[in-house]
């Protein structure tokens, strides 16, 4: 029986990736004509036809050539995980736990998230921020170890990702103390005041726009943001109404710096720690994640 020859399914994945022979040969540092030798190599060990070759610019992966590049994803992807885990810092040196936070999360939310770590000199802490593709693609390349976010993943075929909810909030209407005495409905809200509300990438905004429908008024909207830290100034300045997560603004209402005017219904936002399969398991992620869901 014929051992799989790594090299060999190595040239093939990186064919299926860069999707040409000669941009896989450039990666590769090898002749095209080499990368072709080989792929038939391992065509002839497996049995299988991998690619189609009818056009030639551009090979398309055969059924079997896609089942096969999904077994090298984990291969491969596993091989660099064992990579970076090998050469980590020495057991007596800082642990690095780095963390994706989605650009606009609440920051109170990282903080608690983190608190454990706070001021533990065996831990260092890296924080990235971005949109949500750019956190994930960072995730899967295994420089995060995990992303912290307000969005779910949306589900994929063979998902490599876990998504664990880690608290949730209601949604509210807020207006700056000074702004406004008077005591208002929901109902009164929506048809006498300008709001200001969370952006359509806001995971909750669906159900917003649903309890508008049901109440069956067409809401004055200033503007649509989907940073909760903007809302939150919007919501201290501009003497209008703001739709916001309570998490995001809890102390300016203890400091009384907001009044919260009504809630939003049965609305709220939740947030995630977003981590990826593991061969070997971050216990200090794990720690992090099972505290903060204690807390709530």
């Amino acid at each position: 029986m014929h051992r799989l020859n790594h090299h060999h399914l190595y040239i093939f994945w990186t064919l299926a990736k860069h999707g040409t022979f000669t941009r896989a040969a450039e990666s590769l540092s090898i002749a095209q004509s080499a990368v072709t030798s080989q792929l038939k190599s391992l065509e002839s060990i497996l049995g299988l036809e991998l690619i189609d070759r009818r056009n030639r610019r551009k090979p398309v992966l055969t059924e079997e050539g896609k089942k096969v590049l999904e077994y090298a994803d984990f291969i491969f992807e596993t091989s660099s995980e064992l990579m970076k885990w090998a050469k980590q810092d020495e057991p007596m040196k800082k642990q690095v736990l780095r963390v994706g936070a989605l650009s606009g999360l609440s920051r109170n939310l990282q903080f608690e998230f983190l608190k454990p770590t706070v001021g533990n000199l065996d831990t260092k802490i890296e924080i990235t921020t971005g949109d949500q593709d750019k956190l994930v693609k960072l995730l899967r390349e295994h420089s995060l170890d995990l992303i912290l976010t307000s969005r779910n993943l949306q589900s994929e075929g063979k998902s490599t990702f876990h998504s664990h909810v880690l608290t949730k909030t209601p949604l509210v209407f807020v207006i700056a103390s000074t702004s406004f005495k008077k005591t208002l409905t929901l109902r009164e809200i929506l048809s006498q005041k300008s709001l200001y509300i969370p952006g359509h990438n806001f995971e909750a905004r669906p159900e917003l726009d649903a309890l508008f429908e049901r109440h069956r008024i067409i809401p004055k909207i200033l503007g649509e943001i989907d940073d909760v830290a903007l809302l939150r100034i919007f919501a201290l300045r501009s003497g209008e109404v703001v739709v916001l997560p309570v998490m995001g603004v809890m102390d300016d209402i203890l400091h009384k710096s907001l009044k919260i005017l009504a809630n939003a219904g049965s609305i709220e936002q939740k947030f995630y720690a977003i981590t990826r399969q593991r061969k070997f398991p971050n216990l200090l992620v794990q720690k992090l994640i099972e505290g903060i869901r204690h807390k709530n």
